[in-house]
């Protein structure tokens, strides 16, 4: 058994105590030591067991595993493009779409993260709850959007702010183990390691499944003052409740924004395979829009994007499939030489980055999976390679699937003695829905739903929500746009 460098809980506790701060955690590629026993997403996308079979969450499938300090994935394209599919607009329609332009809307009008005022963010108060929402069981699309943009640009939450690292048996006893646990929460002002988030402390326990013959541990986080909320950060993918809406970003999301996106933040990473590099000038430079050719398969050391504006574009309707493929052009600092320069860079996309689906995403079981959400994309690795082994950053790609589950409300039957439409376990399972704390009525999808009708079936049962016809969402878009690496981009905001 372990017994070297050891040191009492208590003293970390005081350590900790010592910086009442806040802090964020990063992501990237899952290494191979953050294995399903120690309950990480490994590969990228599996179920991380105590997340999804001990206590539910939206984070039970995860793109990748958090990081050390300095081993973070970022985007490296200040402009990201979003659309939406046919599936979406169907089941969705405008109300759907200006949920998530809503959502956008709040990342685009964050300034240039490396010159926010941390202060200007709220730690406590950021979640709020609708309560006519919460009592249906409704899931704010627009929170969820938040979430998924801020796991987009390299965000993880308050699940990983301490994590297994090792997990070994050491006596006779079947559930004898000894664990590693690490820290993997950092401070946005000193970067140091922490415990607290959005300025409330972090504690934990060491849950494991041996007894009940699941090889499987973690370390479960738990606010200190049992009295707050578990859960702050917009990038923590199993705070947001049902009923319960955004507010805005908080400050530590900022914080690790701040942190992945500064220009003078360089790290050696690749650009996506849409990505032309043509010349380096020795000046900070306006960008034109002129063709660009050049190299591609670039890779370097490159400076923060300075911010992420999201661009809506129009993507498929019934009145115009297809898309006319846009290009813009950006330069962002390079390092070489041991000299700063600027890269000037041309990017062609043929469809949006992000683009929202919807599709049926329960599955058949055993056991009964059902998925608020689901998205996928691409992690570029650096070619990079530390002699050492060290971890060192990857390329989050600007393409991403998001596909929203549009099976809903679902009755939740089993045997023996809820099987039928009039004794069932649970209804509604999940539904999605827009509100805020207005008291304007929720909206309840698909489109067309009445709150009425499902406050009727939840109450005493009733006939199934209709589906009101597609109603076609208009949007229109440039050709080409510019922006700049180490400032906001350029580009109309999303629309609302």
């Amino acid at each position: 058994m372990l017994l070297k460098h050891i040191k009492c809980a208590g003293v970390l506790l005081g350590l900790a105590a010592a910086q009442q701060a806040g802090a964020f955690t990063l992501w990237g590629p899952v290494e191979a030591w953050q294995t399903p026993d120690l309950d990480y997403s490994s590969p990228a996308g599996a179920i991380r067991y105590y997340y999804h079979f001990v206590e539910p969450g939206a984070d039970d499938h995860e793109p990748g595993a958090p990081k050390n300090f300095g081993e973070g994935s970022r985007l490296t394209t200040p402009i990201v493009t979003y659309g939406y599919d046919d599936t979406f607009l169907q089941y969705f329609g405008t109300k759907g779409v200006a949920a998530v332009d809503s959502a956008m809307a709040v990342l685009n009008a964050l300034p240039s993260y490396s010159r926010a005022n941390l202060a200007n963010y709220l730690t406590d108060g950021n979640e709020q709850v609708n309560y006519t929402a919460q009592a249906l069981e409704l899931l704010d699309i627009k929170s969820t959007v938040l979430f998924l943009m801020a796991e987009h640009m390299g965000l993880m939450g308050e699940t990983h702010v301490w994590d297994l690292a090792g997990r070994a048996k050491y006596a006779t006893p079947a559930c004898a183990y000894e664990y590693f646990t690490v820290d993997r929460n950092y401070d946005p002002i000193t970067y140091d390691p922490t415990a607290y988030v959005n300025g409330r402390l972090i504690d934990f326990f060491i849950w494991d499944g041996c007894a009940q013959a699941v090889n499987v541990g973690d370390a479960i986080e738990f606010p200190a003052d049992t009295g707050a909320p578990r859960y702050t950060s917009v990038a923590t993918g199993g705070g947001l409740q049902f009923g319960a809406y955004y507010l805005g970003m908080t400050r530590d999301d900022v914080g690790g924004l701040k942190y992945l996106y500064n220009p003078a933040h360089y790290a050696f990473q690749s650009l996506d395979s849409n990505s032309v590099v043509s010349t380096f000038t020795s000046s900070w430079m306006p960008v034109g829009t002129n063709a660009i050719t050049g190299i591609s398969n670039f890779d370097g050391l490159i400076g923060g994007a300075g911010k992420i504006t999201f661009i809506k574009v129009a993507f498929d309707s019934l009145l115009n499939p297809g898309f006319t493929p846009i290009t813009y052009t950006y330069s962002m600092p390079f390092v070489t030489n041991s000299k700063l320069t600027q890269v000037k860079v041309s990017r062609t996309i043929t469809q949006p980055d992000v683009l929202f689906t919807a599709a049926f995403l329960v599955g058949a079981g055993p056991p009964l999976m059902l998925s608020d959400f689901a998205r996928s994309g691409t992690i570029i690795p650096t070619t990079y390679a530390s002699p050492g082994g060290g971890v060192t950053p990857s390329t989050i790609a600007a393409n991403e699937l998001i596909t929203l589950n549009n099976v809903g409300p679902i009755y939740y039957n089993y045997d023996p003695f809820f099987l039928d439409s009039l004794n069932y376990f649970a209804y509604p399972v999940f539904n999605w829905g827009t509100f805020d704390g207005s008291t304007n009525t929720p909206i309840v999808y698909p489109q067309g739903s009445s709150l009425a009708a499902l406050e009727a079936e939840v109450l005493q049962g009733g006939a199934p929500l209709p589906i009101s016809p597609w109603a076609p969402v208009v949007t229109t878009s440039t050709n080409t746009t510019t922006g700049t690496g180490a400032g906001g981009g350029a580009g109309a905001g999303a629309g609302q």
